[in-house]
């Protein structure tokens, strides 16, 4: 989990960055082909960054979780080890119930449960960033498609116009 912590800003510059991507006005409804056009190509130069920022989210997401399931069996591990101690000592402690031992050394292993935790809620949260990021993604895509639609629908219109 130490090597993990990071993920929190690297996923909060991530989604500024997507977010500017994502902040892109239409161009007006009586703007020309070329104008059209312009925006289509700034779209694309956005969506090519926003597809790697999208693989940065998804490796963040994966390192997330590989940590929190690092974290978890960690714990565990610490947790089946102090019970494995209390019971060869069950000789010395032989008017403790089992329970008595599990719950000290549930208590002796607490610090890494929380670290456990602390790993788990740091992936939710890059999980949420990715989703995020995900959906700004697509609607840049989607915003792309729309002015395709557009220049699609205006030109044969206007080719058929007379002058």
């Amino acid at each position: 989990m130490s090597a993990e912590p990071d993920l929190q800003p690297q996923c909060v510059a991530l989604l500024n960055e997507l977010g500017s991507l994502r902040a892109f006005s239409m161009p007006p409804h009586d703007a020309t082909p070329d104008a059209v056009h312009e925006a289509l190509r700034e779209l694309r130069a956005a969506l090519d960054r926003a597809e790697v920022l999208m693989t940065e989210a998804a490796s963040y997401r994966r390192r997330a979780k590989q940590a929190a399931r690092r974290a978890a069996d960690a714990a565990a591990d610490a947790y089946d080890a102090e019970l494995k101690r209390f019971s060869t000592q069950a000789m010395a402690r032989q008017f403790e119930s089992i329970k008595d031992r599990e719950v000290q050394a549930r208590v002796k292993v607490s610090p890494q449960y929380k670290e456990a935790r602390k790993a788990q809620e740091l992936a939710g949260l890059v999980e949420e960033a990715e989703d995020a990021a995900r959906r700004m993604f697509f609607g840049l895509r989607d915003i792309r498609a729309e002015l395709l639609t557009t220049l699609d629908k205006y030109l044969p219109w206007r080719a058929s116009m007379e002058f």
